[in-house]
């Protein structure tokens, strides 16, 4: 715990908009972009010590009080993966066989129908500041949910020293609470990430859309869809994205730009050897 707090008294942040990725830079320094049109209001960005991102608007609204409190809060998650992913207790139960997708519509305004559309995203750009696939991983999870114009994102990354897939990353609010729990051994999501297919859960769940469902309810209750994606590299799989959203249910085409981004990290993660 002591560890934990040491790192997040340092005052180093990332911060990407989809497009490009900056970082580490002090707080101070995010604060002169975005004052100075550098940095868009609309990014997103998570301390040093984190696994999660938040949006930008939401850290710069607390008070100085208050966003110590944060980065402690997440910093002591986030130190914590590894422990909870060698733990036998990190295996939630499956979620209840009558997982349902919401039902519940918000009227669209259509004046104001320009602004559902994704915002434009360059993963090439954003993973070429990544380091390693750690980083690329986190990286991939925040772009796929700006493309997709998703509220919250899991990304899993499969562990062969444990035989399982660890939660190591998030994007939104409460993803830091499933950080470092193993993906139920029976999880269908598994065989079809393993087979390289990406899953668009339909209104009455199926097997994958609820164990997705189950996951993503923990995080926000209102969802109106959820959607996976694999990164599959040599025939193997290595990590698997999740993405849901609360407003509407996805479309197809912002899927499949989800599947843009994820095949820019398989091609990032051939060319640095991070799957060798």
């Amino acid at each position: 715990m002591q560890e934990a707090r040491n790192t997040a008294s340092s005052d180093r942040w990332y911060v990407t908009n989809g497009v490009v990725a900056v970082g580490p830079v002090t707080y101070e320094v995010v604060l002169r972009g975005v004052a100075y049109g550098r940095i868009p209001a609309a990014s997103f960005m998570r301390h040093e010590s984190w696994q999660v991102w938040r949006r930008l608007e939401d850290i710069e609204a607390q008070t100085a009080g208050n966003r110590r409190q944060t980065i402690d809060d997440l910093a002591l998650h986030s130190a914590a993966v590894e422990q909870r992913a060698r733990s036998r207790f990190s295996e939630p139960p499956p979620p209840p066989s009558n997982a349902e997708l919401s039902s519940r519509t918000q009227p669209i305004d259509r004046a104001a129908r320009q602004s559902f559309r994704p915002a434009a995203v360059d993963p090439v750009g954003v993973l070429a500041s990544a380091f390693g696939l750690s980083d690329a991983l986190l990286l991939t999870i925040v772009t796929a949910v700006t493309a997709a114009a998703a509220d919250i994102g899991l990304v899993h990354r499969m562990r062969a020293d444990i035989g399982a897939a660890v939660t190591v990353g998030g994007h939104g609010l409460a993803t830091e609470q499933l950080l470092g729990e193993r993906l139920h051994a029976e999880d269908p999501t598994l065989v079809a990430a393993r087979g390289g297919h990406t899953v668009l859960s339909e209104p009455q769940c199926g097997e994958v859309g609820r164990h997705m469902l189950g996951r993503m309810t923990r995080c926000t209750p209102t969802v109106q869809s959820v959607a996976m994606v694999p990164l599959v590299v040599y025939g193997e799989l290595v990590a698997l994205f999740e993405i849901a959203r609360n407003s509407r249910p996805f479309r197809a085409r912002e899927i499949g730009r989800v599947e843009d981004v994820v095949e820019a990290l398989a091609e990032r993660t051939v060319v640095m050897g991070w799957a060798e």
